[in-house]
């Protein structure tokens, strides 16, 4: 089973992952993770930290002459950011983890958010590195792009990198920032080469699609998720919202992906598609009305640095996300310890699957 912990806090001394039954084999170094952080921390939308920021990660186990060896695999990321100046820490930031995790833990507001802070998605993202790599090398992509931003504003005309698309979503976000609003928005990532038969139908909890699920709601700001036609399959008639099977030159084939590559929490062979709907980072360049917990008055929360969105950046995170649910499906499925082991049953598998799929 691949497994997954970090630590650290937001503006502590260093994040810390660790990444548990990872194969061995996988050629990875550093820049790959690095190349991931980057994307994230430059994505559009960010606040001023992420200039602060370098995000140079340091892989100190698992992975030997560029090699995974199959051991626990540790990362260490640096924070270059400063504590900032809590002036009460018992001041509740509205919108966050700080009240519910106060009122939960007996610790000052400011403790909660350390940790409940997007800054841990970090590590997440580099520790993703390696199911991403490790899929790259079985024949699966993981792809992302921001569909909406600002609720209404659809950007899916074209896949990303596409500059007349980065260019609006560019201007919209650049106003906002001068307003002092913050954004929500929709992402989609799309994962092409993924094999029939990852997941189960037999116990809830081996479902692909509620893994991945569990997976995107664990993203900062996420506040709903969709598989395939999602939210309007609800409003559709039958007849719209199933994937006919059809036979096309003696093969086996879907015309329309409704399902979004997975049918019963079992993926049937098609494009895996995920769209997550976020909500405008809770964030003011203003004070805003609060509590202080300690003294029971009401109070102010004054304004601190924040994300414009977080749209473009939790996209990459989920990409991050994906990848570790379908490698655990897949290694559930195909067992191995080494690359040099799950390939072959792969593409063993393909194989089966295309015979099948031929009625040969």
């Amino acid at each position: 089973m691949l497994r997954y912990l970090t630590a650290g806090e937001s503006h502590g001394k260093t994040l810390t992952g660790i990444l548990d039954g990872f194969p061995a084999g996988v050629r990875i170094d550093a820049a790959r993770v690095a190349r991931g952080l980057e994307r994230r921390r430059r994505a559009p939308g960010r606040s001023a930290r992420q200039e602060i920021e370098s995000d140079a990660v340091e892989i100190t186990g698992g992975v030997s002459k560029g090699l995974t060896t199959g051991a626990p695999i540790a990362l260490l990321l640096p924070n270059a950011a400063g504590l900032p100046d809590h002036a009460d820490p018992w001041i509740v930031k509205p919108g966050h983890a700080d009240l519910a995790g106060s009122l939960k833990y007996d610790v000052p507001p400011a403790v909660i958010r350390e940790r409940a802070s997007a800054r841990e998605t970090a590590v997440r993202t580099a520790l993703g590195a390696f199911p991403l790599r490790l899929l790259e090398l079985l024949g699966i992509e993981i792809t992302s792009r921001v569909t909406i931003i600002d609720g209404g504003v659809n950007l899916a005309s074209a896949r990303s990198p596409d500059p007349a698309v980065a260019a609006g979503m560019l201007a919209i976000i650049n106003k906002a920032r001068r307003q002092g609003r913050t954004l929500g928005g929709a992402f989609e990532i799309c994962a092409d080469g993924v094999p029939a038969g990852l997941g189960s139908h037999a116990q809830a909890d081996r479902r692909l699609s509620a893994r991945l699920a569990s997976a995107m709601f664990a993203i900062n700001s996420v506040k709903g998720v969709e598989i395939g036609g999602g939210f309007q399959l609800a409003a559709a008639s039958t007849e719209n919202t199933v994937d006919f099977p059809e036979i096309d030159s003696g093969r086996v084939v879907f015309r329309t992906n409704r399902a979004g590559g997975i049918e019963g929490g079992i993926t049937n062979g098609s494009q895996l598609v995920i769209c997550c709907w976020l909500k405008p980072p809770p964030a003011f360049d203003w004070p805003v009305p609060s509590v202080n917990l300690k003294t029971g008055k009401k109070t102010a929360f004054r304004p601190v640095r924040h994300d414009v969105t977080a749209v473009p950046a939790a996209a990459v995170i989920a990409e991050a996300m994906t990848a570790f649910e379908i490698t655990n499906t897949l290694l559930e499925k195909f067992g191995g310890d080494s690359l040099s082991e799950i390939k072959p049953r792969v593409d063993a598998w393909r194989r089966r699957i295309k015979k099948l799929l031929r009625g040969a």
